[in-house]
């Protein structure tokens, strides 16, 4: 096939595409692959795959990677397909070849080592699942809290991403130990190995995971020093300088590290927190952003031992529009619990991939004919605070030194006491009911948005950036030439990554609207995107494409990325002779 324009709907299938099904049965198994399969996005994109193929071990995932190379098909790995910015499904209009997607959910296998103090997930792994697992097992915490928690998002996508998520003292998802492929200049799927097992060559590493229930502290080589976390994250986040805490085009790190989909993630190995003897949360409440600026400075950040766990920021178009939207999301997490969420999310999904009239918005119709119906979520005194201020905190302060809640206490309410009468309030969630509504609340903000939008019959832009940690005010926005209706603000503060839902009326162009925005953040000497990923929304830098290229050099896996070339090769006719 050649390396042109030509779309893979138009362009004839080769011998080895058309029976490139019966190869992957044959690996994974007829139950496990789907064929000439479409699928929409979390939030942008729809295509169809010539295959989604789910493989059961790594050993499978490897084989099905060799035959998709062997059949000259681009791939798209993908886990929960939670993406926002378009990058977990085909591309299939656009690209010169078919692709498959790999799906990589089968592949879930959690493994706590020794004590607990680090783990070993397959990449399919959810993160809400590995919560729940340190939890019971060894009374310790994971390394990612993203609002997108209630959908189990995977482990491997964390990486691929850098998602980052609320809490403070962490960093984004990031390790230097991962097993992982990728596709090299000459067309063969190496196998790269640095999870720094003992006594375990490349050629084993497969069958000796695949084979493991289990992993003690003597299965890791202690000669590695390879970091399973991002190395004094905390201490970075407190120097509130011009540079930015953590962004999506960042290169440090090993190849797997902010992938976006170039390489084929299969395992990693991450660092585990102590969790807090004890914690509170707070919703702490300002008249302005300033005040909330400064509370964060002198409280949340206030020392390496008297440091919040999370510091969440969200506005009043947040809490106004989670409170028309949001309502009936909070009560389906509270009826059938996190963990039953997710196939309810992917039945949505489905529903609106199917093209039948009215199905790309009848789900969030229904969630908002109906919201109005189920009670106001978040108890009275958190209402009476949103009702009078403008500019919302959601503060856990957590024990992990001695005293620690008592220190932050202390700092916040001589923080209050220092300001104007009635500049600041805060009200401690009485109960796990009060803890519970006010985190929920936070968390459903990115669905409710969808849902306000296609119920109000409006335009709906989310973005995500991260600002220069010594900056204190909103970017400055282009809205006498894109009039905004309602800018929905949060973040995840203490880390000054922001999340921003833009409601514009249908005359404006939105596509124009998104660039000229990212423009607007970088002028401030922010990243975008900072959490979500460049997917097909966004550019990347030079040096970041040109570090995927290097890791993918024919283009194989996930073409299309970070504005790069949908085509074999990057487009490189003389590339692609060669």
């Amino acid at each position: 096939m050649s390396c042109g324009h030509q779309s893979c709907c138009e362009a004839p299938l080769t011998e080895a595409q058309r029976g490139l099904h019966g190869v992957l049965e044959g690996i994974a198994g007829a139950k496990h692959v789907r064929k000439n399969y479409t699928q929409k996005g979390s939030r942008i994109g729809q295509g169809t795959a010539l295959a989604h193929v789910s493989p059961g071990t790594l050993q499978e995932a490897v084989e099905v990677l060799k035959a998709c190379v062997a059949a000259d098909v681009a791939v798209l790995p993908q886990g929960a397909n939670t993406s926002l910015t378009g990058a977990s499904v085909a591309r299939d209009t656009l690209c010169d070849r078919p692709t498959v997607v790999v799906n990589m959910r089968r592949l879930s296998k959690i493994l706590p080592i020794g004590d607990g103090a680090q783990v070993l997930c397959f990449s399919g792994a959810g993160i809400y699942d590995l919560k729940q697992v340190l939890e019971t097992r060894h009374n310790r915490d994971s390394h990612s809290v993203l609002g997108s928690l209630f959908l189990n998002p995977s482990v491997g996508a964390g990486i691929a991403f850098g998602s980052g998520g609320t809490q403070i003292r962490k960093g984004p998802a990031f390790t230097e130990r991962a097993l992982y492929c990728k596709v090299t200049a000459s067309g063969e799927v190496e196998l790269v190995n640095t999870l720094g097992l003992r006594s375990v060559g490349d050629g084993d590493v497969l069958s000796f995971l695949d084979g493991k229930e289990e992993l003690a502290k003597e299965d890791l080589d202690p000669k590695s020093k390879k970091a399973a976390s991002w190395p004094n994250y905390g201490a970075n986040v407190r120097k509130l300088n011009g540079e930015v805490s953590r962004y999506n085009a960042d290169t440090t790190g090993i190849d797997c590290c902010r992938s976006e989909g170039k390489v084929m993630i299969l395992a990693s190995i991450h660092d585990s927190f102590q969790k807090p003897k004890r914690s509170e949360l707070v919703w702490v409440s300002c008249r302005d952003l300033a005040a909330a600026h400064a509370l964060k400075r002198e409280v949340a950040l206030k020392a390496e031992n008297c440091m919040a766990q999370s510091c969440e920021y969200m506005n009043k178009e947040v809490v106004t529009g989670v409170d028309r939207a949001g309502r009936i999301l909070i009560k389906m997490i509270e009826l059938v619990g996190m963990q039953r969420l997710e196939p309810l999310w992917n039945l949505k999904l489905a529903i609106e991939a199917t093209g039948l009239p009215f199905s790309g918005v009848v789900c969030d119709k229904f969630l908002w004919w109906f919201n109005g119906i189920i009670p106001r979520p978040l108890p009275p005194a958190l209402r009476d605070l949103c009702q009078e201020f403008d500019h919302h905190l959601l503060v856990e302060m957590a024990e992990y030194s001695e005293g620690e809640v008592d220190r932050l206490r202390g700092a916040l309410e001589g923080f209050v006491a220092s300001r104007p009468e009635g500049h600041v309030k805060y009200h401690v969630c009485a109960d796990a009911f009060e803890r519970s509504r006010a985190t929920l609340f936070r968390f459903v903000v990115a669905p409710a948005f969808r849902t306000f939008t296609v119920g109000s019959g409006m335009q709906g832009l989310s973005i995500d950036y991260a600002l220069p940690k010594s900056f204190t005010e909103y970017p400055d926005l282009p809205e006498k030439q894109y009039p905004i209706v309602n800018r929905w603000v949060y973040s995840h503060f203490g880390c000054n990554v922001y999340h921003e839902d833009l409601v514009f009326d249908n005359a404006v162009d939105v596509e124009e609207a998104k660039h000229e925005i990212k423009h607007a953040v970088e002028h401030t000497g922010g990243k975008l995107p900072a959490e979500h990923g460049h997917g097909t929304e966004y550019k990347a830098p030079k040096e970041t494409q040109e570090r995927w290229k290097k890791m993918d050099p024919l283009n194989v896996m996930n073409p299309g990325v970070g504005g790069l070339s949908n085509n074999k090769c990057y487009g490189d006719k003389a590339a692609h002779l060669r």
